[in-house]
């Protein structure tokens, strides 16, 4: 391990803009939702639609963020078995006992 290896912080800038194209689909499918609903015999209230876009436009981002967030720290995690190539084919080890 190296010494800074410790004190090192996963890079901000991917997080980010995995948080940008989550807010960005989630915009684009509430928008979709919201032609689809214009297109039918169910009224949509203005409020309504505007609370459908905020939260799918949430719910998008803070899936991207999450995403892109557990990625990072997988890739920053200092373990070298954590980065070990897996054979697919190879059966996994039984867990062991203790006594």
């Amino acid at each position: 391990m190296s010494p800074g290896s410790a004190n090192r912080r996963p890079p901000e800038g991917p997080v980010l803009a995995a948080l940008l194209a989550g807010v960005v689909l989630g915009v684009a499918i509430a928008l979709l939702l919201q032609a689809i609903t214009a297109r039918t015999t169910t009224p949509l209230s203005p409020t309504r639609a505007l609370w459908q876009l905020a939260l799918l436009a949430f719910a998008g981002g803070l899936s991207g963020f999450a995403l892109s967030t557990v990625r990072a720290l997988q890739a920053s995690n200092p373990d070298p078995d954590y980065h070990r190539a897996r054979r697919p084919w190879a059966p996994s080890p039984l867990p062991r006992r203790r006594p």
